[in-house]
């Protein structure tokens, strides 16, 4: 699907193009599939119609088929027998390499704004306005359902970085920044980070806001 410039894939990284980019590295591992019928086939298409080659554009875009031809590329054997870290590194990666999903995540990471949307997406985009607002509520959907599968580095899910009051995790792509029932996660990028300091002092101002006032105490106590 085209959103100006950008094209983003019609079905999701998981479960479809996964279970089906899986199918093609399980029965041809690395090597290119010549028999195009074959793996129409395999990939449930009584043959290579419009929709299967729409399957195989999305697994490009992903980044899980080689640009020409049909071959799985070695982040499809990371995404489909990796270790736990390769996996959630694969996956990640394979989000990120759709280029509006990328774009967006590095703005607002794993939330996108509540109200109008569609004035952010018409300027990443270019789009028209009214183009931008019949589009907004479909990319938000496929987007949010992407970037839910993102996953912290080991270190971050063992606790991350501890914090006075919280803590934040960083991993190589997220911060995520949890104290009590806040829970923010941004992306790790220069604008994250000035992004996640102003969080920090945020949530430092309102725990100093709630402090007892030392002056005021020691008075009452003398």
């Amino acid at each position: 699907m085209k959103i100006g410039s950008y094209t983003i894939p019609l079905l999701r990284l998981f479960p479809k193009i996964h279970d089906n980019v899986k199918l093609i590295y399980e029965n041809y591992r690395l090597d290119e599939a010549e028999d195009v019928k074959a793996v129409s086939s395999l990939l449930g298409h009584k043959s290579p119609s419009g929709a299967f080659n729409s399957k195989l554009r999305d697994m490009r875009i992903y980044g899980l088929l080689e640009p020409r031809g049909i071959k799985a590329t070695s982040l499809t054997e990371k995404l489909t027998y990796g270790t736990e870290d390769e996996k959630a590194e694969a996956t990640n990666k394979a989000i990120l390499n759709v280029p509006l999903w990328k774009e967006l995540y590095s703005r607002f990471g794993a939330e996108l704004p509540p109200d109008n949307f569609w004035v952010q997406l018409q300027r990443i985009t270019d789009i028209d306005p009214l183009e931008a607002q019949k589009q907004a509520d479909s990319v938000r959907k496929a987007y949010l359902d992407d970037v839910s599968h993102i996953k912290a580095s080991k270190e971050a899910k063992s606790g991350g970085k501890q914090m006075g009051f919280g803590k934040m995790d960083i991993s190589m792509s997220t911060i995520n920044i949890q104290a009590g029932q806040f829970n923010q996660t941004i992306p790790y990028t220069k604008e994250g980070i000035e992004l996640a300091k102003g969080f920090l002092d945020l949530l430092g101002s309102q725990i100093k806001a709630q402090e007892p006032n030392n002056s005021n105490t020691a008075k009452e106590e003398g």
